[in-house]
């Protein structure tokens, strides 16, 4: 379930991500004197959604690799034989 979570967090993050990025390339402005992508993501308002779908995918990747790599105290206490 953790797992699944932490996919659907990182597709979510994504999806949100690459719907801002390439609405502020498709539209490019010119924000007080700030061109290029900066003024772009400016001009069309999507620079903090940005910043939080990208953490939010991050976070899902975070929680994915700790899922998939973490070791459980209960496998450390019964010796293999």
């Amino acid at each position: 379930p953790k797992l699944l979570c932490g996919l659907l967090l990182t597709l979510v993050g994504l999806v949100f991500s690459s719907f801002c990025f390439i609405y502020a390339v498709m539209n490019p402005c010119n924000y007080n004197g700030i061109n290029g992508l900066l003024g772009s993501f400016l001009g069309t308002q999507t620079l903090v959604p940005f910043i939080i779908s990208t953490a939010a995918m991050c976070a899902g990747l975070i929680l994915c690799f700790y899922v998939a790599f973490h070791k459980d105290n209960k496998d450390k206490a019964t010796p293999h034989n």
